[in-house]
């Protein structure tokens, strides 16, 4: 049986003033699938995510997620989005619980109490991130690693059909990127979430990834982690040697 595609690019082609950015992209993304895209700065991997998403129009091509458009998609909740990172400037000052909990409020719907379901997704979010000694101080008052670790478990404790990062934890520590992991596996394994990542980071999740992209404005590789490795590229820690490997290829 074949699992259902929740997000797919056909010919999807971008431009800013007139320099291409994204050329004739295709991607297929199945429900429970594990994806990371990787590739060097300036490569478009943050704009093709932006494009999926519906933040911004291709200039040819199409996408779909979950089988809509991505600004016709309703339940918007189905799909989390964590941008790169960025400092929260908040009017009020919000807890971090309450924060994550906003996680929960499209899916639940604002007008009805949080229940069980609800309270434990969110504290399981928390954990995640290792913020849980810290659900009650103001979001203002945290460092901005700490508040893109919020923004993540915001996005976790949704528990969304679709999960889209763009370099999460650059910068988190080890144990909290473990932890992150861990969350995600959960709702690959659990909720047949489909996870796309984009990191500089993948040590953490090499071993649990279905497939790699390599995208340099072009898709160079769409395959299995060891088939990617197999070329000598050190998933582990290719921040520093997979840009100068795809300075070999074509683009």
């Amino acid at each position: 049986m074949t699992t259902p595609a929740v997000l797919t690019a056909h010919g999807v082609s971008f431009a800013y003033g007139g320099d291409l950015v994204i050329e004739s992209v295709d991607l297929t993304v199945a429900a429970g699938e594990f994806v990371a895209i990787v590739g060097p700065n300036g490569s478009g991997k943050s704009t093709l995510l932006r494009l999926l998403l519906g933040l911004l129009e291709p200039a040819a091509g199409t996408v779909e997620i979950l089988g809509e458009r991505p600004r016709a998609l309703r339940d918007r909740w189905r799909v989390g989005y964590v941008p790169q990172r960025r400092i929260l400037d908040l009017d009020v000052p919000a807890t971090v619980t309450e924060i994550v909990a906003s996680g929960r409020t499209a899916r639940r719907g604002w007008w009805r109490v949080p229940s069980r379901a609800d309270r434990d997704a969110v504290d399981h979010a928390l954990e995640a991130v290792a913020l849980a000694d810290l659900h009650r101080r103001p979001v203002t008052e945290l460092s901005g690693g700490q508040q893109q670790r919020v923004l993540i478990a915001r996005a976790l404790a949704a528990e969304p059909s679709v999960l889209v990062l763009d370099e999460p934890i650059a910068g988190v520590d080890v144990e909290s990127q473990r932890l992150f992991r861990d969350s995600l596996v959960h709702l690959v394994e659990h909720h047949q979430t489909a996870v796309l990542l984009v990191s500089h980071e993948l040590g953490a999740v090499a071993s649990d990834l279905d497939r790699v992209i390599v995208l340099k404005r072009r898709v160079l590789f769409d395959g299995p982690p060891d088939a990617l490795a197999a070329t000598g590229v050190n998933l582990g820690v290719h921040a520093d040697d997979l840009p100068r490997w795809l300075e070999e290829l074509a683009p």
